[in-house]
C-alpha cells in the first residue's frame, strides 16, 4: 500500500523546501549569473561589430555610416548589459511583483537608450540634411549644424521624459496642461532671451554671416568666433571678445567684410600752401601712376584728384580698392603706398601740412 506514496511530490505539493526544488533553483541562479557575465564580458566587443556593420551598409554614404556607427556604439554597450541583467534575472525565476518592476525598469531603459542613441546622431543627420540644401559655394553652415541639432535634442529629450512619465503610470494630460501654464508664465519672464533665440533662428535662416566671417556693425566690429541660440561672440582687432545678443544684431545694418574679395581705401593728404600749382599735378600723376602699377592695387577704381583748401592745407583725396578682404593683409598694401606717396612728396620738394598755431607779436 505504500509503493505509490511519491513523499517529494507530496512534499513539494504541500510547500514543503525539498533537495530538488533547492538544487533547481540554485542552477537557474548559477545559469542566471553565467548569462549575464557573458553579456558583460562581450557587450563591448558585440556593439563594436554591429557599429561596424552600419558602416559597411552605408558606404556610399560614408558620412551617415560613420554618424551611426559613432552614435549607436556606446548605447549598444549599455543595451547588451541592460538585456544580459534582464535575461539572467528572468531565468532565476523571480517572484511576480519583481517581474512586474524588472519589466517596468526595462521599458524605461530601453527608452533611455533610444534617446541616447538619437541624441548621438542628430548633429550627423543635420549635417548631412544642410549638405544636401545647402547650395552655396561655401560650405556647410556649421552654426546652422549646431543650433537644429541642438534644438533636436531637446525635442527628443522632452519626448522621451514625457514617455517615461506615462510609463510610470502618471497622467500626462495634466502635465501638459501644467506645462503650458507655466511655459506661459516663463515666456513673460523671459522676454529677452525668447526674443534672442527667434532672434539665432533668423541668423541661422538668413545667414548674414558664418563663424570666421569679419563683420562690421554700427555696434561692433571683428571676427566672428561662434554663434549660440542666445549671442554672437565677436574678436575685434583690439583681441578682445564681445557678447552681442542676437535680438540687437538683428536689428542692426550687417556688413560682412569676407563676403568681398576687395577693400576700399579712402583718405586724404595735405601739402603746404607754399606748392605750386604745377607741383600739384606732378604729385597727383606720379601717384596715380604708381597706384595702376602695383600688382596689390585694383585698376578698376583709382582716384587721385586735388580735393579743395582747408585752413592749413592743399588736400589731395587718394581712393584706390585693395586686392584682398583681409584686415591684416589691407593695411600692409596701405603702408606699403603710403610709404611710396611719401617718397613721391618728398622728391618732388614739397612738404606735408601739420596742424599748428601762428603767434603774431605786436
Amino acid at each position: 500500500m505504500f509503493e505509490n506514496i511519491n513523499i517529494f511530490g507530496d512534499l513539494k505539493s504541500a510547500g514543503v523546501v525539498t533537495v530538488e526544488t533547492i538544487l533547481d533553483n540554485l542552477t537557474n541562479i548559477f545559469v542566471g549569473i553565467v548569462v549575464i557575465l557573458i553579456f558583460i564580458l562581450s557587450r563591448k566587443c558585440l556593439s563594436k561589430q554591429i557599429a561596424k556593420m552600419f558602416t559597411k551598409i552605408f558606404k556610399s554614404r560614408p558620412a551617415i555610416g560613420e554618424g551611426i556607427r559613432v552614435s549607436i556604439q556606446n548605447p549598444l554597450k549599455s543595451f547588451f548589459l541592460v538585456i544580459g541583467f534582464y535575461i539572467g534575472i528572468i531565468i532565476m525565476g523571480p517572484p511576480v511583483a519583481v517581474m512586474k518592476v524588472l519589466n517596468l525598469i526595462f521599458r524605461i531603459s530601453f527608452i533611455v537608450l533610444i534617446t541616447w542613441t538619437l541624441a548621438n546622431f542628430t548633429p550627423y543627420a543635420t549635417a548631412f540634411i544642410i549638405k544636401m540644401e545647402d547650395s552655396n559655394d561655401r560650405g556647410v553652415n556649421v552654426v546652422a549644424i549646431k543650433f537644429i541639432a541642438n534644438i533636436a535634442k531637446i525635442i527628443i529629450i522632452a519626448l522621451s521624459v514625457v514617455v517615461i512619465i506615462s510609463e510610470l503610470g502618471y497622467d500626462i494630460s495634466g502635465l501638459i496642461t501644467g506645462l503650458g501654464l507655466g511655459g506661459l508664465t516663463f515666456s513673460l519672464a523671459a522676454q529677452s532671451t525668447a526674443a534672442n533665440l527667434f532672434a539665432g533662428f533668423s541668423l541661422i535662416s538668413d545667414k548674414p554671416f558664418n563663424v570666421g566671417d569679419y563683420i562690421v556693425t554700427p555696434s561692433v566690429e571683428g571676427e566672428v568666433e561662434d554663434i549660440t541660440m542666445r549671442s554672437t561672440q565677436v574678436r575685434t582687432v583690439q583681441d578682445t571678445v564681445i557678447i552681442v545678443p542676437n535680438s540687437k544684431l538683428v536689428d542692426e545694418p550687417i556688413t560682412n567684410c569676407s563676403l568681398r574679395d576687395k577693400r576700399l581705401v579712402d583718405f586724404k593728404i595735405g601739402l603746404t600752401y607754399d606748392v605750386s600749382a604745377e607741383t600739384l599735378k606732378t604729385c597727383i600723376s606720379k601717384i596715380k601712376k604708381m597706384l595702376e602699377k602695383n600688382e596689390k592695387v585694383n585698376k578698376d577704381r583709382i582716384v587721385v584728384a586735388f580735393d579743395g583748401f582747408t585752413e592749413k592745407s592743399q588736400d589731395i583725396r587718394i581712393i584706390y580698392l585693395a586686392n584682398t578682404s583681409a584686415h591684416d593683409e589691407c593695411l600692409e598694401i596701405r603702408e606699403d603706398v603710403n610709404f611710396k606717396i611719401k617718397e613721391i612728396v618728398e622728391t618732388l620738394g614739397a612738404k606735408f601740412a601739420i596742424p599748428s598755431i601762428s603767434l603774431y607779436k605786436e
